[in-house]
């Protein structure tokens, strides 16, 4: 759990430093790292599906994996729409769930 965390959050670092760039496009370099972490995250969301699949149904805590899995599908999603068509203008993100909590 706290290697994923540590991915979202440098995957929240990437969209934080590629939004404020002063420049109007995405380098190559960058090009790269961020398909990379485009891939990582579906892997991480097919190893949430499997974790899901092996959960014990009655227990008395149980991660959200739905809110999980959309999560994780969000952010590859945000990536992909970044690579094809990067944006400096504000765009609308919707919030991201954390498992176990609702938004208030």
């Amino acid at each position: 759990m706290k290697n994923m965390l540590a991915v979202l959050m440098g995957v929240a670092l990437i969209f934080s430093n590629s939004v404020f760039a002063e420049v109007d496009t995405t380098t190559e370099a960058e090009k790269r790292y961020l398909i990379k972490v485009a891939q990582e995250l579906k892997h991480l969301d097919e190893l949430a599906a499997k974790a899901a699949s092996n959960a014990d149904p009655d227990a008395r805590v149980t991660l959200d994996y739905v809110a999980l899995r959309k999560d994780l599908q969000e952010m590859r999603r945000a990536l992909e729409v970044h690579l094809q068509k990067p944006s400096r203008s504000p765009r609308r993100i919707d919030e991201l769930a954390f498992a176990g909590h609702t938004a208030q």
